[in-house]
């Protein structure tokens, strides 16, 4: 049906294509003057400190779909935060600003590639349980993680719950992926919760959710 539908919008048969992400990427239609991109800051307001960098990515992408052939395209987008980083620089097509004013926060809070990350995640079907063990879990790293870790407390994933499952983080930060590795492996081979809680490690993540 996907193959069906792009195919009647390139012979004209549909003039207004409708999608979600999946239209942002990789269509070459000629034709394309105007795109709209509804509720920008849906992406831009996630907690994760990629945020940024995937709306700007997303608009980049989208506006890239209009204006392929000889007539000029329009882009218009509808945001809350017009004055977002993200949204004025793709505005231009400014990727060297936008990748030093990013840059720049990401060394201040010492997200990668400034630090190397491991995100320990903690679920399971009871909220009171999955809660304890995420606690136990970030009790234990600090005990075991040198002065060159930090440590937070754990916290209810952004995404709290999820195929019905609660879900639990801790999240490490230092500049030596080596001793991340290691107090891993350690936390692996030392750490026992109860049956129904499941923990999974995840180094330099690409999602916080």
């Amino acid at each position: 049906s996907y193959a069906d539908v792009l195919g009647k919008f390139r012979a004209r048969q549909i003039d207004i294509l409708i999608g979600t992400q999946m239209i942002a990427k990789g269509l070459d239609f000629p034709n394309v003057t105007l795109v709209g991109i509804i509720n920008a800051d849906i992406g831009l307001h996630s907690p994760d400190f990629r945020a940024g960098e995937r709306t700007f990515q997303l608009l980049t992408q989208v506006a890239g779909r209009a204006g392929r052939g000889e007539t000029e395209g329009e882009v218009i987008v509808q945001t809350f935060s017009p004055a977002s980083p993200s949204l004025q620089h793709a505005r231009h097509h400014d990727f060297t600003g936008f990748y030093e004013q990013e840059i720049s926060f990401r060394e201040a809070f010492r997200h990668p590639p400034f630090a190397r990350m491991l995100l320990v995640r903690v679920r399971g079907v009871s909220a009171e349980r999955t809660s304890h063990a995420a606690a136990a879990v970030a009790r234990k790293l600090k005990s075991l993680a040198p002065d060159s870790v930090e440590v937070s407390e754990s916290a209810p994933a952004p995404l709290e719950r999820s195929h019905g499952q609660y879900r639990f983080h801790v999240i490490l930060k230092s500049s030596f992926g080596a001793v991340l590795g290691k107090l891993a492996r350690e936390l692996l081979s030392s750490m026992t919760l109860p049956e129904d809680v499941v923990m999974t490690l995840d180094v330099d993540p690409y999602s916080l959710m």
